[in-house]
């Protein structure tokens, strides 16, 4: 892990992958919680790295850090989580090329990805869109070559190694796989994103 100070009130965690990033930031959600953790006030996760801000009149950044070197994947447990469950119609136009890149036929598909166990890594690239991950994926799905300059709000799409549902009609270069009605963000709802770092998700096939 390495470790770096992010202006004078924040920490700035770098680790080697996805998996550590998601245990170190389970890791600090608990610690935030005890008396060691007190004055930490947001967590920031992204690919491997995980942003450590506290408040300076209470604690400090050498005490951050070492909470965040204290972390470790042997340590840090999942503990008991709610699953969100997401209704999806799997008609994506580029279910069939993403079927063929499995190796798989739409049934299988539908089969393997709603059986799957999703949990978001980390949040970004539009307010509401989640960067959703899980164990039994590890196939590389490429982007399209050229994105569209417009993929609707709703759709549930494909790339790399992650699955995402875009929250609001915006350019995009995923893989649509289908779509769904949930609503992921709304500015008028007194917690307006719906899917944060940690959410557990089930993907429903929409009866």
């Amino acid at each position: 892990m390495r470790l770096m100070p992010a202006g004078t009130a924040a920490v700035l965690a770098e680790v080697a992958d996805l998996e550590e990033m998601m245990a170190l930031y389970r890791g600090l959600q608990q610690a935030r919680d005890t008396p060691e953790g007190h004055g930490i006030t947001e967590l920031v996760p992204a690919v491997r790295t995980v942003l450590i801000e506290f408040d300076a009149a209470i604690t400090t950044a050498r005490r951050v850090a070492a909470i965040a070197a204290e972390q470790s994947l042997a340590t840090v447990s999942d503990g008991a989580v709610d699953v969100l469950t997401i209704q999806a119609v799997y008609d994506g136009v580029d279910l069939d090329a993403t079927c063929a890149e499995l190796g798989m036929t739409r049934a299988a598909f539908v089969q393997w990805h709603t059986g799957l166990s999703w949990r978001v890594a980390f949040t970004g690239f539009a307010p509401g869109f989640g960067y959703l991950v899980a164990p039994g994926h590890t196939a590389s799905i490429p982007r399209l070559s050229e994105p569209r300059t417009r993929v609707p709000a709703g759709s549930i799409a494909m790339a790399d190694h992650f699955t995402g549902i875009y929250p609001s009609d915006s350019p995009g270069g995923w893989r649509i796989v289908g779509h769904t009605d949930h609503l992921l963000f709304d500015v008028d709802r007194p917690e307006p994103v719906t899917l944060t770092p940690g959410t557990a998700v089930r993907f429903e096939v929409r009866p």
